[in-house]
């Protein structure tokens, strides 16, 4: 069976500098619009990239243009296509190399590019009534701004979890720098980010944690889970005061409290209550035979509907130029999925992976 009512956003990568001279070109696929009975579309959206695409849709700009001491690539393309997705009001937010797209939720047509020069190969992102949270990455920052493109607030955290303002960061352009390794980037590689009253929640792909800011005292504390297998988790959703993580290696996650939870069969020694236990992690495997049956080669975006829990799958560099959006149950069960060929969307010549990267129901 097919799914229904859920858009993903998927990024592309190129093998090397691609030659963008006309708008038309700067246009791009970036979501997988899936409908009610299951019929999909591919939505694109202009890609600036050099400091001259900016002003080709200068109409759609909203904030920052780009500083006198931005500069052309020279190496190579950051990748094309939309990464975390959230929703505030009338609109859905996606981020991208260098700003966040709001998109009328009514026909899925782009409203404004939100950007500014702290933007830099944006992972998960956040809206609400406060406005957009997002971070720099490899600067291991916290940026929120409104949706006019103002920056508001900055600040960096430490290895130390010292929370600080680094105002050099002010002087370059991060629009234009691009990451130019495979791997995690910052100290901590935040991904997920997710704003619960005065906390910011942001999980940290490196050490397999939250992070945990305090935005009124400034300060920031780890918050560790009981993982019973290697994970790299990368993206996140809150219902019931239960996370539900997913780890790009194939693995889902529900994480709560360990005084909210039950004991398992591994927890049956006596005075567990002496432990120090923070967060307890309940584990889905994806390539367990009542899944997938296989371990995919990439899992990230997370969404939830009723008792289903929505991902995608596939898409590593290097790999099939595909990836699949899925829906499963607590237990694991592949309940409905669609795969996304890239022969579907356009030419395989040059392009060297497409993978999905966030998940949102839409009813």
């Amino acid at each position: 069976m097919s799914l229904n009512n859920v858009l993903v956003s998927f990024v592309h990568g190129y093998e090397g500098l691609l030659d963008i001279e006309e708008d038309s070109q700067l246009v791009r696929p970036a979501i997988l619009n899936i409908k009610d009975k299951g019929e999909s579309e591919i939505l694109s959206y202009p890609f600036p990239r050099n400091p001259l695409d900016f002003s080709l849709i200068d109409n759609y700009i909203k904030g920052e243009p780009p500083l006198e001491n931005a500069v052309n690539f020279d190496k190579k393309l950051p990748r094309f296509g939309l990464t975390g997705l959230d929703e505030h009001g009338e609109y859905y937010y996606a981020g991208s190399t260098n700003g966040i797209y709001e998109i009328n939720k009514s026909d899925l047509s782009l409203n404004k590019l939100i950007t500014h020069r702290l933007m830099m190969d944006l992972h998960g992102i956040h809206a609400d009534e406060k406005g957009l949270i997002h971070i720099l990455t490899c600067k291991d920052t916290i940026v929120m701004s409104d949706y006019d493109g103002n920056i508001t607030e900055y600040f960096e955290i430490d290895r130390n979890l010292n929370v600080f303002v680094n105002n050099e960061i002010m002087e370059t352009d991060w629009r234009f720098i691009s990451k130019m390794h495979r791997g995690s980037c910052g100290n901590f590689h935040f991904n997920n980010v997710q704003r619960i009253g005065d906390k910011i929640w942001l999980t940290s792909r490196s050490l397999n944690c939250f992070i945990l800011v305090d935005t009124v005292e400034k300060t920031a504390t780890i918050k560790a889970m009981n993982f019973c297998t290697p994970a790299l988790i990368h993206d996140g959703v809150i219902r019931d005061d239960k996370f539900y993580l997913t780890s790009v290696d194939g693995k889902i996650f529900i994480v709560e409290d360990s005084y909210g939870t039950e004991k398992t069969s591994q927890e049956a020694a006596n005075c567990m209550h002496l432990y120090n236990r923070d967060l307890v992690a309940k584990l889905i495997r994806l390539d367990d035979k009542k899944s997938l049956g296989r371990e995919p080669n990439w899992c990230r975006g997370m969404a939830l509907r009723d008792d289903s829990i929505f991902t995608t799958i596939d898409g590593r560099y290097d790999t099939e130029l595909a990836f699949s959006a899925i829906e499963i149950n607590h237990e694991g069960e592949v309940l409905n999925s669609h795969k996304l060929q890239w022969s579907e969307v356009g030419d395989a010549d040059k392009i060297r992976y497409v993978t999905g990267f966030d998940v949102l129901v839409t009813s």
